[in-house]
């Protein structure tokens, strides 16, 4: 599980910095807007990492994961519906979620049934991204393929959000490559890593800055602000 504080702190030399900069940035504007009283369900939580900007008193807030996460307050299996009432949860929170989901059909459904009229569904998943099981790895999506599917489960987008142009994310993928083996290595392998990353992203910046996003280009990450009907 990767830690919480390098998903919404990361430094400049780690190889998903812009990813995560912009992701933590968006997801904190988006918070200013969930009304207060709010019943927030984090749906395959992980390590809660964006639980400090959504869970403010008086807000519910819920963590629903599989298998045996410790702080999870909702325990499922895979392919199992959530022990919640219809219409029970003012916000859903889908951070890097739908792409592990192998029963796309079912989580969907269940985010449209227990979400109140005109509830919140917040959701990012991957575009150009490497393979990475946890404990699978199903899909990715375009921009336009992210949007049709949400509309076909009563959702109205709201605000939708690439991350990272096509030639920033052709970078991304690689340092994402190099993490993949050099993360986990000795001293030498993760300070290689830090040098390549910190290269990485100054080339990054630069190819965001001359060939930014568009609304239907490839990205490293959507993020959907979207609404129940």
């Amino acid at each position: 599980m990767v830690n919480k504080s390098k998903r919404i702190n990361p430094p400049f030399w780690q190889h998903d910095f812009f990813v995560l900069k912009r992701l933590y940035g968006l997801l904190k504007i988006i918070a200013n807007y969930i009304p207060p009283n709010s019943i927030i369900i984090d749906y395959g939580c992980g390590n809660a990492p964006y639980e400090n900007l959504f869970n403010i008193r008086p807000n519910r807030y819920l963590k629903v994961d599989i298998g045996k996460n410790k702080i999870a307050d909702i325990h499922i299996k895979e392919d199992m519906p959530l022990p919640l009432k219809n219409n029970f949860a003012d916000v859903i929170l889908s951070t890097q979620v739908l792409e592990h989901v192998n029963n796309v059909d079912l989580y969907l459904r269940e985010c449209q049934r227990i979400l109140k009229k005109k509830g919140s569904l917040i959701l990012s998943t991957h575009g150009l991204w490497p393979f990475h099981p946890s404990p699978g790895d199903f899909q990715r999506f375009t921009a336009p393929g992210l949007k049709l599917l949400i509309k076909k489960y009563d959702f109205r987008t709201l605000k939708f959000f690439p991350i990272l142009g096509p030639f920033a994310s052709v970078t991304e993928y690689t340092l994402l490559l190099l993490a993949n083996r050099l993360a986990g290595k000795n001293i030498l392998g993760r300070l290689i890593l830090a040098v390549f990353s910190l290269v990485g992203n100054l080339i990054i910046f630069i190819e965001d800055k001359f060939w930014p996003v568009s609304k239907n280009s490839d990205a490293s990450l959507y993020l959907i602000w979207a609404e129940k009907k």
